[in-house]
């Protein structure tokens, strides 16, 4: 049995790159660039108004106000798309719409609203003078030459997913075009007699096929283009023909007929066709897989088409799809970001995992008081595709876990958010815990000034067991508590202080989403309950005993050597103490997608 990583990078050693093309630029949209993009022109091209009113020279609006207009003689109007045919001269104004180019002369543009042409207008009075009611800067509502893309300038990189607003940006370079790589084309092929088509009458012991259409309805949303090769039978012409069928695309994927269960046929057929290999992978659902390459002749050339074969089961099969085919696909098409986006969310059912795989529960996550909880979806058989239809996460329990209590802190992949996203880092939270006197404290501030010299942005947070009092009795915030503020921050020059009372204490996993993700590491002081990664502080004058159980703990500070294969570092030598949060943690973060918004429920 393999891992889910190794099966994935198996699967991803069987795909490359494809070349690129060249389509509409409306065509692109999710596709990556294959060239760099650099601008022919200015844009704007020219200087021009960015709204409806007056272009004139601010010199002339010197102490204009409502109670003391300036009046200027209106000597002309410029439209957008047409030129200015006269120039602003002192004591003149030209009236100008937006995006119309700025007449020789002007400076600023005053809108209509800080004018008297209302009053006028409404009065018919004379429109061939202005009043200006409001001193204007120069460069006033004033887009200057090339403020947005300059001539020359490399715009867009390759490598760039293409989204609505680069395929605005190729418009507004008067692309029509663009180079990109190519979309996959995906065949799919459904396996076993059982089998018939969506539209045929539903015989006694037939299913329908599911299958193909949830991994078209993938293939699809991912970017690929799917061929459908329809059903192939339990034989070796109907399975010959169809794989035949699917040579001319990029990727095979087939569904079925991969178990040990299943007709040899299906892998004997697969097999003789090329280089396939049938293995069993760590995780629930979705443990046989299939993978390799098909052999091919075109034109007199041998050929080969990566092929991917998933479980019969729809859960498995979709669940195989999104660790596995998925993947690939984004590969194929250039992008970098292959990983799902996750999340840390509060596991709101008990989730038993019994046979030592990686398990994928499927969940709905919701957000609540800033906190991500993920409820399971109901019955988590294999064959229950309704259990995908109601979840938009899967909750990932590793491995060698007997599972997740009610209230456990689990990783959930979102199965909504897009990897194109953006990559954001998962803040690392290290705890540095300890007996009384140990010393905890001093290397917490040696720690903060050794990270903050590196260049990090370090939060803290302090567990106290005593109750904390920072609003005293008649001050302004505890006032604001006493009339029943639910919270209270204050304000002041350089500095920020939240304040709310709470009917529990709180975990750390409440309380970092009113921390945020702004910092590059958050040290903790204390909390030795909490799940996070924990570092102990030993003095051998206080014991040889540890305050945590050795499989709580990343790494002990000690003065003396204790019998323990965990990681020993030097008590006093803050330097390899941060090296090592600094590799093991800080660094480790990079990578996740960024996240999404999730329905917040009140």
């Amino acid at each position: 049995m393999i891992s889910v990583e190794e099966a994935l990078e198996k699967v991803l050693s069987y795909v490359e790159v494809l070349e690129p093309e060249r389509k509409p630029i409306l065509d692109c949209l999710g596709q990556v660039l294959a060239e760099d993009v650099y601008s022919a022109i200015d844009i704007p091209p020219l200087d021009n108004s960015a709204m409806d009113g007056y272009a004139l020279r601010a010199e002339d609006t010197h102490g204009a106000s409502e109670s003391s207009p300036r009046y200027l003689v209106v000597v002309g109007e410029v439209a957008a798309g047409s030129m200015p045919t006269k120039e602003v001269r002192p004591g003149t104004a030209i009236r100008i719409m937006t995006g119309a180019p700025l007449p020789e002369g002007a400076d600023a543009v005053v809108r209509f609203e800080d004018t008297d042409e209302v009053n006028r207008k409404s009065s018919r009075g004379d429109l061939s003078q202005i009043g200006i009611l409001c001193q204007a800067k120069k460069g006033l509502n004033v887009r200057g030459r090339g403020e947005d893309i300059a001539k020359g300038n490399l715009i867009l990189k390759k490598g760039k997913v293409l989204r609505p607003q680069e395929i605005g940006v190729l418009a507004s370079l008067g692309r029509s075009t663009a180079l990109v790589i190519r979309r996959p084309i995906v065949a799919i092929l459904a396996t076993g007699d059982e089998l018939i088509g969506v539209d045929q009458p539903l015989a006694p012991g037939k299913i329908y096929d599911s299958n193909t259409y949830t991994i078209a309805a993938e293939v699809s949303r991912y970017g690929g283009i799917p061929k459908i090769l329809g059903i192939g039978r339990d034989s070796v012409q109907s399975l010959t023909e169809k794989i035949d069928e699917g040579l001319d695309a990029d990727m095979l994927i087939t569904s079925g007929g991969v178990s040990k269960g299943d007709y040899d046929i299906v892998k004997d057929v697969l097999a003789e066709h090329g280089e396939v290999g049938f293995w069993t992978v760590c995780m629930k659902p979705g443990k046989p897989l299939a993978f390799g390459v098909i052999k091919k002749v075109e034109g007199g050339r041998k050929g080969k088409v990566p092929h991917l074969g998933l479980p019969g089961n729809p859960v498995s099969s979709m669940i195989t799809f999104e660790q596995f085919a998925r993947p690939a696909i984004l590969k194929m098409m250039g992008k970098k970001i292959l990983a799902k986006p996750a999340i840390r969310a509060i596991i709101e059912d008990d989730v038993v995992n019994t046979d030592g795989r990686r398990l994928f529960a499927r969940v709905s996550v919701t957000k609540r008081g800033g906190q991500y909880h993920a409820s399971v979806t109901g019955p988590q058989g294999s064959g229950i595709l309704t259990s995908m239809a109601k979840a938009n996460g899967l909750a990932v329990i590793p491995e060698n876990s007997k599972g997740a209590k009610a209230g456990d802190m689990v990783d959930v992949q979102m199965l909504d958010w897009g990897e194109e996203q953006g990559e954001v880092k998962t803040l690392p939270i290290v705890s540095i815990v300890g007996k009384s006197r140990s010393g905890k404290t001093v290397l917490m501030e040696q720690l903060i000034a050794e990270f903050k010299r590196r260049g990090y942005k370090v939060a803290a947070l302090k567990h106290s067991r005593g109750r904390m009092e920072i609003d005293h009795p008649g001050k302004d915030s505890w006032r604001f508590a006493q009339a029943g503020s639910d919270a209270v921050f204050v304000s002041s020059p350089g500095k920020l202080a939240f304040i709310k009372n709470m009917d529990h204490a709180l975990n750390i996993e409440e309380i970092m989403p009113i921390v945020g993700p702004e910092f590059d590491l958050v040290l903790v002081e204390g909390f030795r309950k909490s799940k996070t990664p924990k570092i102990e502080v030993h003095r051998k004058e206080l014991g040889d005993d540890l305050l945590c159980s050795p499989e709580e703990l990343s790494a002990i500070v000690t003065d003396g050597s204790l019998d323990t294969d965990i990681a020993q570092l030097p008590w006093g030598d803050t330097v390899t103490i941060a090296d090592f949060i600094e590799k093991n943690f800080v660094l480790k973060s990079q990578g996740n997608a960024v996240l999404a918004p999730v329905k917040e429920e009140g």
